[in-house]
């Protein structure tokens, strides 16, 4: 084989490679998702953004208002937005056997995953700006084959994080630098304990993204989301 040719093969393998690389896992494929947002919020940009990347996926979402959610059945994800009101949801998919992914904090103790207690168990964090977490379980699934350690998952430094109290039964993922009781994400199987005894109905996972901070994913960060989706849903 002469070089020329040699060029070729190898660009071709390197081409099939990168597409293999980024092909949507097959999980998704054919999946409804149930996306509860704030319709009417400053944020609805950028739930509208993360539907769109569901879609992108394979999956079909339906978008609808955090004001009398539907019930969960007939779908295979409930996806809970950050932008939701809590007193609005409350405890409407706490007995839900969907798999749920939510990034809102105020719905935690609502789906058995934290405590009770605002600012203890669940709450916001201002810090000064910063653009790392810190990564502690892999091999775990979930983390998507990332290192332990610190881990950028947006574009630029953010004041703003979102973060729960895991309880001794969750898989935790990531927590906030040198906070390990502020989880950024972590996950519950289903059958374990929650808060009080509550039993997981499914699979339920948080990433602690602020409303507008889908937008600042970089590549890593999605990778890591798209993770927190592929295992909720492979538990069902």
């Amino acid at each position: 084989m002469n070089i020329k040719n040699f060029l070729s093969v190898a660009v071709v393998a390197l081409s099939v490679g990168a597409a293999a690389a980024q092909a949507p896992n097959p999980i998704f494929k054919g999946k409804k998702v149930l996306l509860v947002a704030a319709t009417s919020s400053d944020t609805a940009p950028v739930d509208a953004n993360i539907k769109k990347h569901f879609e992108s996926l394979g999956m079909t979402v339906n978008e609808v208002s955090d004001i009398n959610p539907p019930a969960a059945d007939g779908y295979d994800l409930v996806f809970l937005a950050s932008d939701v009101k809590a007193k609005t949801v409350t405890n409407s998919y706490r007995t839900t056997t969907v798999p749920i992914f939510t990034t809102k904090p105020w719905l935690l103790d609502f789906l058995g995953m934290t405590g009770y207690q605002p600012q203890k168990d669940y709450g916001e964090e201002e810090k000064e700006e910063q653009s790392f977490l810190w990564l502690v379980n892999q091999p775990n699934p979930i983390q998507a084959g990332f290192p332990n350690g610190m881990f950028m998952p947006v574009k630029h430094a953010i004041k703003i994080y979102n973060w729960g109290k895991p309880l001794p039964s969750a898989q935790v993922i990531a927590f906030l630098p040198g906070e390990p009781d502020k989880g950024f994400l972590f996950a519950y199987e289903k059958g374990v304990y929650g808060d009080h005894e509550f039993v997981m109905p499914s699979r339920r996972i948080f990433m602690g993204l602020a409303p507008d901070q889908f937008d600042l994913l970089i590549p890593d960060g999605l990778k890591l989301f798209d993770s927190c989706a592929a295992w909720a849903l492979s538990g069902k």
